[in-house]
């Protein structure tokens, strides 16, 4: 009797390690797909956004303003600490610990949504993902956009510090006239 139960948890436990084995290789696959073809994001390193171009007269005096956007672009270390504090507060209170994404934040937005039956659905991206949003990719509302989001922003983790993510972020974001 005591060789059976052996049996049928070994074959149980081989079974549960089979299965993670494949789920991992699934999922290894699905990045390997979807990070082969992404943007580069060595063009956020030379980022300069649309900012007002000025017609001074002789005397020192502004004549004209010309802009798509009137956007003044601020270095990170122009920035008063309370506002990268209040903007790391509302949208992502663990930007200075995760490497791009938030498995945890993203894991309770899937319960959320889930419990409410879709209709609490809010967001589960982090400063960095909406980084790599807003700059190289579309803003479609699709599992595939967030995979390379995602991929993206675990790359650009690795290659730029988090104040220069932040930078980059407070000066595309809008925020209102």
């Amino acid at each position: 009797m005591l060789r059976f139960i052996m049996s049928f948890f070994g074959g149980i436990f081989s079974m549960l390690c089979l299965g993670l084995v494949m789920a991992a290789l699934g999922l290894g696959g699905i990045f390997y797909m979807y990070g082969r073809d992404l943007p580069s994001y060595d063009t956020l390193a030379q980022y300069t956004p649309k900012t007002i171009s000025r017609i001074y007269s002789g005397e020192g005096q502004i004549i004209d303003e010309f802009a798509v956007e009137r956007r003044l672009f601020t270095p990170a270390e122009d920035i008063p600490d309370m506002v990268k504090q209040a903007f790391i507060s509302a949208e992502d209170k663990n930007f200075y610990t995760h490497g791009g994404y938030d498995a945890g934040g993203m894991a309770a937005a899937l319960v959320a949504a889930v419990k409410s039956r879709g209709e609490d659905v809010r967001g589960a991206s982090t400063i960095t993902q909406q980084v790599m949003k807003n700059f190289l990719l579309d803003g479609s509302r699709s599992v595939e956009r967030k995979i390379k989001e995602i991929i993206l922003a675990t790359r650009i983790e690795g290659a730029m510090p988090k104040d220069k993510i932040l930078e980059l972020y407070l000066n595309e974001i809008f925020l209102g006239k």
